[in-house]
């Protein structure tokens, strides 16, 4: 049993880590993502030394240079099409801009209302082009953090091969290196399981989507199912905000109300199948995680981190679970966090 003395400790350690977190977030946030891209690139080097060539004839530090050559390779694919595709969404967003007047015509007509007199002030205040300028300084502010974060991951390569030794010495009695070994272990295991699935997941609802833009004509169909595909890795209200994107888009292209349902009914239904049905048969116990602390965990580092903590927020809150199952005082946190109380 947590007795009240403990419990108020551990409310005040939860507020001291959650200011330290939202203060450092410039700092941690890069530090975080380089540690992905470590895990990512640590997982594809495991992944080679299943192939009987690569496991005798190259060296760890080539296998480790190929598989971050590959990494690398593919998001600067990813960061080229979805540039592209966002400077053309710039060059003909005027286009879009003035079929919001036709939009609201239709609905007026269509629905005998007058839509237009409660929103005048509304639109007198939007502006897209700042719209436009907001996410591109973003994506500047992205892209100045991907120097910091390729540091960090260069680091932490080079830390790797001294981390075992190191562990040894912290730890020197066999038995609590073996456990916080394990320790380690398992949440390697538990991440890259929970990452490998969801990419799967998310790329499926991805390319989907996009056959769906591309039969009812929506433009830029690379850029909204990558957007579909990043946002789905936001648990429970992902999936949401990342089909409406679409539809608000085809709104403003066509300037009518039937191709948005169509997409919306459509992308729509593939969210809702793949939500309900192929994620949790695919997923199945990955997750040990009570949905209420799935949504708090969004939450929480959503409020802190932003869009990149709510993508986050699972993996994070699944580590924090693990580690606190290895110590006697915060196992009972540890079993109240965890979907079924069984953590091992």
């Amino acid at each position: 049993m947590i007795r009240l003395g403990d419990l108020a400790n551990y409310c005040i350690i939860a507020l001291s880590v959650g200011l330290v977190l939202s203060i450092g977030r410039a700092l941690l946030i890069p530090l975080v993502i380089a540690m992905l891209l470590w895990f990512i690139v640590k997982q594809i080097r495991f992944s080679l030394d299943h192939v009987k060539i690569f496991r005798k004839l190259i060296p760890v530090w080539a296998k480790y240079l190929v598989s971050f050559t590959v990494v690398v390779g593919v998001l600067n694919f990813i960061i080229i099409i979805v540039y592209s595709n966002f400077r053309n969404l710039l060059d003909t967003y005027q286009k879009y801009e003035a079929n919001i007047i036709a939009l609201i015509n239709i609905i007026n007509e269509r629905f005998d209302i007058n839509l237009t007199e409660h929103l005048e002030v509304y639109l007198q205040k939007f502006d897209m082009a700042s719209m436009v300028l907001a996410v591109v300084n973003l994506s500047t502010l992205l892209l100045s953090n991907l120097t910091m974060v390729i540091v960090y991951a260069v680091f932490l390569f080079l830390e790797e091969p001294a981390f075992q030794s190191k562990l040894k010495r912290l730890f020197p009695q066999p038995e609590t290196f073996e456990n916080a070994y394990n320790t380690i272990k398992k949440i390697e295991f538990s991440v890259s399981r929970y990452l490998g699935v969801k990419t799967l997941i998310s790329f499926t609802t991805g390319l989907l989507s996009y056959i769906v833009l591309e039969i009812f004509s929506v433009d830029f169909p690379v850029f909204w199912a990558f957007l579909i595909f990043v946002l789905n890795y936001i648990p429970a209200i992902g999936s949401i905000i990342a089909t409406l994107f679409p539809v608000a888009f085809s709104l403003l292209q066509f300037g009518d109300l039937f191709p948005g349902i169509f997409v919306l009914l459509s992308i729509g239904t593939i969210q809702f199948f793949i939500g309900n049905f192929l994620d949790p048969k695919i997923m199945g116990d990955n997750i040990n995680l009570s949905p209420l602390v799935i949504i708090l965990s969004l939450a929480f580092w959503g409020t802190i981190w932003g869009v990149i903590g709510a993508i986050l927020s699972v993996p994070i809150t699944v580590v924090i679970v693990i580690i606190l199952s290895k110590f006697p005082n915060t196992r009972p946190i540890a079993i109240m966090l965890s979907g079924r109380g069984d953590i091992g």
